[in-house]
């Protein structure tokens, strides 16, 4: 699962590195410590109403994901994550799969590992910003106004990172980014040709045992990815 991560690389750097055409307003601001609920950054690149050339965008959303038909914000809280291997056929998710598919960049994200009663976190990185696999969709308000949300898919852990966890977020490799947001694209076959590279995309992978000041969404600031002080 992911369930907390890192987004503190600018938004000017993530336009550059992800070809964005456009940023929307209300971008955050550099967290060391994302959950749930929070906005974050994502990239869209939404299907065109008429014949003119898609636009990649880098907006603000949710993370959590709140389906068009939803009568209350709250069902977001229990979509921050998606299961790559159910989403296809999920009323919550599908639509997206099928059209609205995001990259939701990342510095790294935490993953705690069971050690009989305790639960020791790691923070789990690239040499550059990674992107995870996303849906999206938009959620119209009581007051009218249009809240964009998004959740993270999920997948079977590999390599390294099974000895964490048995699942993690679905990363999409630069190779396979134009293909995941191209909303022409066929969605399963392009969920699944993300899966099938998923090993190769978290090969390079650095991790590190991290404070555990982590676990609490109070806890913020760049100290939190250092790696732990050996006891």
């Amino acid at each position: 699962m992911c369930g907390r991560y890192v987004m503190a690389t600018p938004a000017s750097d993530l336009v550059a590195l992800f070809e964005v055409d456009e940023s929307g307003d209300g971008l955050p601001e550099p967290n060391w410590n994302i959950p749930p609920t929070t906005t974050v950054p994502i990239v869209v690149e939404p299907r065109p109403r008429d014949a003119s050339p898609p636009i990649r965008r880098l907006e603000a959303a949710r993370w959590g994901l709140v389906p068009t038909w939803a009568d209350d914000v709250s069902v977001g809280a229990r979509a921050f994550n998606a299961r790559s291997e159910t989403a296809a056929s999920k009323p919550m998710f599908r639509d997206g799969v099928r059209e609205r598919r995001a990259l939701v960049p990342a510095d790294g994200w935490f993953e705690w590992q069971r050690q009989g009663d305790r639960k020791t976190p790691h923070y789990i990185h690239g040499d550059a910003p990674i992107s995870f696999a996303g849906l999206y969709a938009w959620w119209k308000q009581p007051d009218g106004a249009w809240l964009l949300s998004t959740t993270i898919l999920t997948t079977a852990a590999a390599g390294e990172l099974a000895g964490i966890h048995e699942r993690m977020p679905l990363l999409v490799t630069p190779e396979m980014r134009d293909a995941w947001l191209d909303p022409d694209e066929d969605g399963e076959a392009a969920l699944e040709a993300v899966v099938a590279e998923a090993p190769e995309a978290v090969a390079d992978l650095s991790m590190h045992a991290v404070d555990a000041r982590v676990g609490s969404v109070r806890e913020t600031g760049e100290g939190l990815i250092a790696p732990r002080n050996p006891l």
